[in-house]
């Protein structure tokens, strides 16, 4: 599992940063592991469902898709260098990152989102960033 759903989800709702990044927002973001996936349903900005679920990549606006080694050195509470972030990851140690033009839009929200992911998986969720 990449993170519990429920915890970033809590986050998520309650981070002033993260949902100011995710305005406008309107479509599916897929974070694809190797033994799970989790689908963020957006409408206008406003998260709207989280699920741990798959969709196939045509019907999702972004998608990030990495094996669960990767998850692990993403999710650290503190990452080794080019892991701290989607962009680094993808470029340095093959990280699937999709290239459509909200992926570029939403950078600040996806590096929000990861911050958040790691949160939740390292137990600090009441811990403000």
């Amino acid at each position: 599992m990449i993170a519990d759903i429920d915890t970033f989800v809590g986050l998520a709702l309650n981070d002033f940063e993260f949902t100011r990044e995710t305005r406008y927002l309107t479509g599916i973001v897929k974070l694809e592991a190797s033994s799970s996936a989790m689908i963020l349903r957006f409408d206008d900005g406003v998260l709207s469902e989280a699920a741990v679920s798959n969709a196939a990549d045509r019907d999702c606006t972004i998608v990030v898709r990495a094996t669960d080694e990767q998850w692990d050195a993403l999710l650290m509470e503190k990452p080794k260098p080019f892991f701290q972030c989607l962009q680094s990851s993808n470029v340095k140690h093959g990280l699937h990152l999709s290239s459509s033009n909200e992926t570029f839009a939403y950078l600040p929200a996806l590096n929000r989102m990861t911050t958040l992911l790691r949160k939740a998986r390292n137990g600090d969720a009441g811990a403000n960033e």
